[in-house]
């Protein structure tokens, strides 16, 4: 088997999506589903403009932690000198191009700053002594200066990666490689305390009184396992492309069944000592966050999230056989993704909303507006390259990559 994948070769031509192929026409179809979607949410929430930006808030987060889950992986990736997933490290750099589409969803957030924010921004706030003493921090033209800078980062280490990995298709210069995997280092620095600030910003100021030293953390967790299930499903989506189907391989399926299901036990990890932190420490301020999201229909949504979110995958991907089968892994990639839109629901919605979940048209309307408009982008972005970065030094090792 390995021999036969170490005879195919690689160019431009038969790397990349044929026109007539479905995906091609995804930009065009998502963008009109997009946009269409969005001005429907917009309409829907004139009657109901509170919940409008709370639900366009959790689809904002939703969609953005899988890209800010790509640029994670691409930066390790470099940065460990990893052989094994150089075949599907470019959907990677595509998704994590999707990057600048969140910073125009942004100015739609701009205009709920009010409602999202009110705990911190109303007039009973002004005389609140501990959110007075966060106004340095907690205040609209230094949030939005912030939000800017964890976007731009972002999206600069995106551009930069996904930039010099498709010249390398080009040149073939492997000192590209190399100037790549030395810049992987700072980036991932900087970038992990961006996505600790920006888990505190978009999410823990929804609540200013709270606080957890663990839920940046937290927030990575979650970012870093929604893409790899995304991964696994963009990779069976483009399974029949032909140069695809014959350099990814049961045992990269296998690796990235693997990540699932390590980076769920790593969320679960999280989620379980942030709870054992603060349920020791036992302090109002702390344990008031749990009140809320223990109780009413909140109970029931915390259920589903401690069973469907660890125990459901822990159990069916421990095995080695689920790992290397796509319909298995498909099935439960896309059963995580739900696991995560709840997850979120149950971070942000409880903030304003303490009776329950009140799901409705106003949430789908979001998530296809959103969601058409993230995989119209990642789809424009991957056609106009080869879906495997053809001349990386390491592609021979990957495509004759096995488990051991």
């Amino acid at each position: 088997m390995s021999g036969n994948h170490h005879k195919v070769t690689l160019t431009k031509e038969n790397a990349s999506v044929p026109q007539d192929h479905l995906f091609a026409k995804l930009p065009l179809a998502g963008t009109a589903i997009g946009l269409i979607s969005l001005l429907v949410a917009c309409m829907l929430g004139k009657s109901n403009s509170e919940y409008f930006f709370f639900s366009f808030h959790v689809w904002w987060l939703f969609f953005l932690s899988i890209a800010i889950g790509a640029v994670f992986f691409v930066l390790i990736q470099f940065a460990t000198k990893a052989g094994w997933s150089v075949v599907v490290r470019r959907l990677a750099e595509n998704i994590a191009m999707t990057m600048p589409l969140f910073f125009a969803l942004l100015i739609v957030m701009a205009f709920g700053t009010s409602t999202l924010y009110h705990h911190w921004l109303s007039p009973e706030a002004m005389v609140d002594k501990v959110i007075q003493s966060k106004q340095w921090y907690l205040n609209v033209p230094f949030f939005y200066i912030r939000a800017v800078f964890y976007l731009a980062i972002f999206t600069w280490a995106a551009m930069f990666f996904a930039k010099h990995s498709a010249k390398q298709d080009e040149t073939g210069n492997h000192a590209i490689t190399y100037k790549l995997q030395n810049a992987s280092y700072p980036f991932l620095i900087i970038l992990g305390f961006c996505v600790t600030f920006a888990a505190f910003d978009w999410i823990m100021s929804l609540e200013p009184h709270w606080y957890s030293t663990i839920f940046g953390l937290y927030f990575f967790a979650s970012c870093y396992m929604v893409f790899f299930a995304v991964l696994t499903i963009a990779t069976r989506l483009l399974q029949n492309v032909k140069s695809l189907s014959e350099v990814v391989t049961v045992e990269h399926y296998h690796d990235l069944g693997k990540l699932v299901f390590g980076h769920t036990c790593f969320w679960a990890y999280a989620a379980f000592v942030q709870y054992l932190l603060i349920w020791y420490g036992n302090i109002p301020e702390e344990t008031v966050w749990y009140e809320v999201r223990g109780h009413h229909g909140w109970f029931y949504v915390l259920m589903i999230l401690c069973i469907g979110h660890f125990f459901v995958p822990f159990f069916f991907l421990m095995a080695r056989k689920a790992k290397r089968s796509r319909a298995m892994l498909v099935v439960l990639s896309v059963w995580m993704l739900i696991m995560h839109f709840l997850d979120l629901y149950w971070l942000v919605i409880p903030s304003r909303y303490h009776e329950g979940p009140q799901f409705g048209l106003i949430d789908v309307f979001c998530f296809l507006g959103i969601g058409g408009l993230f995989v119209a982008l990642f789809a424009a972005v991957a056609k106009r390259k080869a879906l495997v970065p053809i001349k990386d030094p390491r592609l021979p090792e990957s495509m004759t990559y096995e488990n051991v």
